[in-house]
Formats: C-alpha cells, sequence, structure tokens
C-alpha cells in the first residue's frame, strides 16, 4: 500500500522536475486507494493540460469541481483548457469563478488576461494583465503581454515600455524580443526592429516568426537579398505558410526573379486558394513579366474573391490598356483613387460625365505625375470644339485647366485653355469638373481614336528667344564644326511620385548615366543632358563634363525644357516626363525601357500610338541597360550617319 501524503510529494516532485510519466503514475497509484483525492485528480489535470491532453485535463478538473466547487485553482486551470478546446464562453465563466473564490491570484488574472486578448476584448485583457503585474510586479509574461493588447490598440509607445520590462526581467525570452521588434516596426523604426529580431534569433534561430517579422523589415527597408534569406528559412521551418511564400515572391519580384516570383505566389495560392491579395499579387507579377492575359485572369479572380478591392480593379486596368483595351481599362483606371494615395478633389459643382457641355465650363486639373498631365492634355483641343451649336460654329466650350507652376508656360501654347490656373491658387466659376487622366474614360476612347496629331504643344517667341537653355545649344560645344553634329539631349532617371504606394517602378525605369554613355558617346555625336533633380549631379559624380553639356541650372520649367528641346536634332530618354514633352512636341525622341514598361507603351512595339515621332526601345531581360543601350547605339549610329551627309 502506497502512503498518499508521501505519494503525492514525490509526485509533485517530479512533476515541478518535468518527469510527468513518474508523477501520473504515483497519482494514479493514489487514486487507485483513494479515487476520490482532489490534489491526486488536480495533478493529473495539470499533466494532461502540459502533455495537450485537453480533453482528459477537462475530464479530471471538472471531477475536481464536482467533489470540491470551491477549488479555484481548479476552475482556473479548467478555463485554460476550454480556452484551448475554443469554447471561450466556458472559459470565461470559469475565470469569474476562480478569481471570485481567490481574487488575488495572478495566475489566474494572467490567464483571463490571454482569454481577453485572443476575444479582442483589449481593455479586459489589460486590465487583467496590470492586475496580474500589481499582485507580482516580477512576472515578465505578464508585461509582454500586456504590451500585445496595448499594440493590439494602436498604443505602441506603451507597449514597448511593457516589452523592455518584460526584456528587463527575462533578457532570454526570445518572444519579448520579437514582440519589440514588431512594436518598433509599427513605428517605422526599422533599423531598431532588426536589431531586436536579430537578439530573438540568437537566443531562438529556429523560430519561423521572428524570421518571417525580419523579413518583413529588411523588405520594407527595401533590403531584398536579406530579406529573402530569412523568408526562405522561414519556409524551411515553415513550409507550408501561404504568407511566407507571397512575401518571398514580393522580393523576388523586386529584385526581377519573376518566375521564381510567380512560382511562390502560386504555391500560396495552392495554399490559400481563396486570398485575394495573392491572386492580385500573382497578376502584378505576370504583368511585370509581359503575361497580359495571366494578369488579367488573376486580376479578375481577386476581384470575384473581394469585389472591392481597389489594387485589384487598378493592377487590372493596366494589364487591360497595356494589352490594347483601352475602353474597359479606362473603366477599372477610376478605381485608382481608392487604390493609391490620391485624394479625390471635393469640389462644387458635379463630375463631368462625357455628355455634351454646350458652352458651359470645364474645370480640368492634372494629377500623379508631369508626363501624365502632357500626356493627356491633348484632348483639351477636342474638347473645345465638341458639341459647339452648328447655328454657332465659332463658339468653344469653355476649358479651365488647373496644373502645377511648372507647366503653366508650357500649357499657355495650347489652343483651346480660356484659362490657366497654377495649384494652389483660388479656382474661377466653372459649371463641371474633371481629373484629365478621367477624359479617356468619360470619352469612351479605343486604341484607334487617340488623338494623334502633333505637335500640341509647343515653344513660344519669348521663350525661345529669352530661354538660356536654348541659348546654350544654339552656342555649340564643338564650334566650329559642331552644326554638323547630331545635338542629342538625353535623360537616364526616372523620378519617383512620393504620392503613390508602388513607387518602386521609378527603380526600373531609371538606367545609369555610365550605360547610357556607354551606348551613346560618338565623334558625330553632341550631347546634352536634359536631366534635373538629384541624378543631374552624376555628370560630375562620374566625370562626364567634358562630353556630355549640362542644361539642368537653365531648366526653370517645362516651357526651358521645351526651348532647349526644340534646338535638338533628337532626344534619347528612359520613360520619364521628358520623353512626353518630346512627343508632344513631335520631335524625334527614342524612349528606353524597362524590361516591365508601362501600360501605355502597350507590348512588342517600337512605335507609340500616343506619339508618331517616337521610337521605343525595350530591354529584352529585365534590369539589362546595357543590351538595350547596344540596340541605341546602333540606331544612333545609322542617325548620325545620314545627319553628317
Amino acid at each position: 500500500m502506497v502512503a498518499i501524503s508521501e505519494a503525492m510529494t514525490t509526485a509533485l516532485q517530479a512533476y515541478r522536475l518535468g518527469n510527468l510519466v513518474q508523477a501520473e503514475w504515483l497519482c494514479c497509484q493514489v487514486l487507485d486507494q483513494r479515487p476520490h483525492y482532489v490534489p491526486a485528480l488536480h495533478l493529473l489535470g495539470a499533466i494532461a493540460l502540459q502533455t495537450g491532453r485537453l480533453q482528459s485535463a477537462i475530464a479530471h478538473y471538472q471531477t475536481v469541481i464536482t467533489l470540491d466547487p470551491t477549488h479555484a485553482e481548479a476552475h482556473g486551470n479548467l478555463a485554460v483548457a476550454l480556452q484551448d478546446c475554443g469554447n471561450w464562453d466556458e472559459a470565461a465563466q470559469h475565470f469569474q469563478r476562480s478569481l471570485a473564490l481567490k481574487p488575488n491570484h495572478a495566475p489566474t488574472h494572467f490567464n483571463a488576461g490571454n482569454l481577453a486578448l485572443r476575444q479582442k476584448c483589449y481593455e479586459q485583457a489589460i486590465s487583467h494583465y496590470q492586475q496580474a503585474i500589481a499582485l507580482n510586479p516580477n512576472y515578465p509574461r505578464a508585461y509582454n503581454n500586456l504590451g500585445n493588447a496595448l499594440r493590439e490598440q494602436r498604443k505602441l509607445e506603451e507597449a514597448i515600455v511593457q516589452y523592455r520590462q518584460a526584456i528587463a526581467l527575462a533578457p532570454s525570452d526570445p518572444q519579448a524580443h520579437n514582440n519589440l521588434g514588431n512594436a518598433l516596426q509599427a513605428q517605422g523604426q526599422f533599423e531598431a526592429a532588426i536589431a531586436y529580431y536579430q537578439n530573438a534569433l540568437a537566443l531562438q534561430p529556429s523560430n519561423a516568426d521572428v524570421q518571417f517579422n525580419i523579413g518583413n523589415a529588411f523588405r520594407l527597408t527595401e533590403q531584398f537579398e536579406a530579406a529573402i534569406d530569412h523568408y526562405q528559412q522561414a519556409l524551411r521551418l515553415q513550409p507550408n505558410w501561404a504568407a511566407a511564400h507571397n512575401n518571398l515572391a514580393l522580393c523576388l519580384q523586386e529584385d526581377k526573379q519573376f518566375e521564381a516570383a510567380i512560382a511562390h505566389y502560386q504555391q500560396a495560392i495552392e495554399l490559400e486558394p481563396e486570398n485575394a491579395e495573392a491572386h492580385n499579387s500573382l497578376g502584378v507579377a505576370l504583368y511585370e513579366w509581359n503575361d497580359l492575359q495571366g494578369a488579367i485572369a488573376q486580376c479578375q479572380r481577386a476581384i470575384a474573391l473581394k469585389p472591392q478591392f481597389a489594387e485589384a480593379h487598378l493592377n487590372l486596368s493596366l494589364a487591360l490598356l497595356a494589352a490594347g483595351d483601352f475602353q474597359q481599362g479606362f473603366v477599372e483606371y477610376e478605381w485608382r483613387w481608392d487604390a493609391q494615395d490620391l485624394q479625390r478633389r471635393s469640389l462644387p459643382g458635379s463630375v463631368w460625365d462625357g455628355s455634351a457641355l454646350n458652352g458651359r465650363s470645364l474645370l480640368l486639373y492634372t494629377e500623379q505625375g508631369f508626363g501624365d498631365a502632357i500626356q493627356f492634355i491633348r484632348y483639351v483641343a477636342r474638347l473645345a470644339e465638341r458639341d459647339a451649336e452648328p447655328a454657332r460654329s465659332t463658339a468653344q466650350n469653355h476649358i479651365v485647366v488647373e496644373c502645377p507652376k511648372e507647366l503653366l508656360c508650357l500649357f499657355a501654347t495650347i489652343p483651346g485653355i480660356a484659362e490657366l490656373i497654377p495649384q494652389g491658387s483660388p479656382l474661377p466659376e466653372f459649371d463641371v469638373h474633371l481629373p484629365l487622366m478621367s477624359l479617356p474614360y468619360v470619352l469612351n476612347e479605343s486604341l484607334a481614336t487617340i488623338p494623334k496629331q502633333v505637335p500640341y504643344v509647343s515653344v513660344s517667341e519669348a521663350c525661345r528667344a529669352h530661354s538660356d537653355a536654348s541659348n546654350a545649344i544654339t552656342t555649340p560645344l564643338a564650334a566650329p564644326s559642331a552644326d554638323r553634329l547630331l545635338k542629342v539631349g538625353i535623360v537616364w532617371a526616372s523620378v519617383p511620385l512620393p504620392h503613390l504606394k508602388q513607387r518602386s517602378s521609378y527603380r526600373h525605369r531609371t538606367a545609369s548615366l555610365t550605360a547610357f554613355m556607354q551606348g551613346l558617346r560618338s565623334p558625330n555625336v553632341e550631347l546634352y543632358s536634359l536631366q534635373v533633380g538629384t541624378h543631374a549631379a552624376d555628370i560630375a559624380q562620374f566625370g562626364f563634363q567634358p562630353c556630355l553639356y549640362d542644361l539642368s541650372p537653365q531648366l526653370q520649367d517645362f516651357a526651358d525644357t521645351a526651348a532647349a528641346i526644340d534646338q535638338l536634332d533628337l532626344v534619347i530618354s528612359v520613360d520619364t516626363a521628358v520623353a512626353h514633352l518630346a512627343g508632344a512636341l513631335g520631335k524625334p525622341v527614342w524612349v528606353v525601357l524597362p524590361f516591365a514598361a508601362d501600360w501605355r507603351w502597350l507590348l512588342h512595339r517600337e512605335d507609340s500610338p500616343w506619339y508618331p515621332t517616337m521610337r521605343l526601345f525595350r530591354q529584352t531581360a529585365p534590369g539589362d541597360w546595357e543590351g538595350v543601350m547596344v540596340k541605341v547605339r546602333q540606331a544612333l549610329r545609322e542617325r548620325g550617319n545620314e545627319h553628317s551627309s
């Protein structure tokens, strides 16, 4: 016969030392003699709970409570087991009963806080954690979970304080380091977040969550190589993690590894077929891989799963437009206001729907980039004469255009604009209004109906006479024989649009000046830089001053740039506003495009339906500027020979 008190003492010691098999055997020996012995039943419940046998734990705790309804710990532990089984309401009742019996029990407050946190009852969770800490100030897990509840309420500074206290009490707890990293990342303190993630990984390298989180931090700071490495480690630890496949694909896509990115998006979708975000991301990758039909199908699938998914609608529009389906593409393009960091204008009057103006005044306002404004301002001439009454054939509709100050002098040369208003100035009265890039939508434009007549902007005589840039070009670099040289203006770098969510595309549209110069330097060519902004300094940085004249000091607005282009024989540019300007002026312009070109350049074409004098040079592999510049160099050699003959 076993001595019950001695057996229970030994069982408790074995339990505390982690020898659960021995502890369980001893409890069973005790219960053979006293089947209703509460301490043995309670300890069996604890052993079952610790080993994941939840139903067994529940049964033992319920037996204890039947025998002793005032057993506070049994109510609390039963609540934990019920919570882990998903029986949250019943768990909450037993937490309440436990705390009613023993209100100053810190572990029960901690566990009740965990349940409230899972139920998203954050104030209740915070209260329980605070009571647990008040009862036991050296309770690191309570500080950590209090931080989690505060972080869910976006109280990040308060959460950070709690995480730091948890780390001070338990510096070897990887979870506290990870959670502090999450809070710092949510504040945009990425470097500090990465440091704490690295602490967590030093303590627990096999933690897939931390590998994923540090991957996110590296991705958001555009350190894609490091992000790829950590996402891959997360997937080695947890292969069927859809979010990790998706985020790895995002980084591979940024790194121009499109085939690998597509494969990981597809794996994410296999794991979560109803994940609209993954279908949308796959659509973007397929678009950038020039698989437009695949992109369209994936975006449509995303929209079917999530009909108000604005970014999927926008991405669908870009694929449709690139495929030449302008009518449906511009319908979908109206979703840009919800998908990008663009603000709808709150203006008096109604949005113009494309109906007859009949002399009404229409306010058109520019949006997004300078190139977009130059491209779409072509429609003004059509609108000015549109719907004029037969009896008043000379009547024009009153078109008011609001634009950035950099475009004012240029747009002043466009017939049909009655008033030009700089952005930020008071607006005149008008009847209806429309953003400029919605014109193709309301006009039901197709590829065949694009206004193709150029030039539709020009250089005023005053600007031509007084432009420093124009005068610089008419005073050749290599006189007296320079009049026989081919005068070429170049732009090698795009400029990001800070108000758009998708800012990374500018990197793909930016070449190095070195790559440009290797393709363009020739004894028959005189080169002028039309580059403005920070990249204008590349000329001095890379030592190209002797063979590339920097016009940027003379280019104060687009009228100045137009005057300079007017004196050139050819413009060679990446996809930027200068390319649109040269095309709108009707000047010869060659545009060097990335592999994944913007929708407006369509696919597999060397010409542009928007600009008759434009020629397109496309990368044949992502990021291969050297390859495309070989083609430009050959074409320039042929053009130079024609010019000098």
